[in-house]
């Protein structure tokens, strides 16, 4: 999801970083969340609890992991934003570790 969002956000930098790689797929559960919020339509007929257990709990997480490291791509990164968006820096700091280590 994270090499995704840095795809969207600049494709010709992600070859820089990630020359060899093609370029990363959307996760299908953030695709059926993005329909569910356009359409209002989960993915399983029927209402709330005939989904997946967790399914609106994990589309929910995906989906703000995905824009708040937009978010943070297209920032400067600097002191300033990060006290402006002090909500969303332990996600980020989570989602860096996570991938990068």
């Amino acid at each position: 999801m994270v090499y995704r969002a840095e795809w969207d956000h600049s494709e010709n930098g992600f070859r820089l970083t990630h020359p060899d790689e093609p370029p990363p797929q959307v996760p299908p559960l953030l695709q059926e969340w993005w329909r569910f919020r356009r359409y209002g339509l989960p993915p399983n007929g029927g209402g709330m609890r005939d989904q997946p257990a967790g399914w609106f709990e994990r589309g929910e997480l995906l989906a703000r992991s995905y824009s708040v490291w937009e978010a943070w791509l297209a920032s400067d990164q600097g002191p300033d934003w990060r006290r402006e968006h002090a909500d969303i820096m332990p996600l980020i700091k989570w989602l860096r570790e996570l991938v990068y280590g």
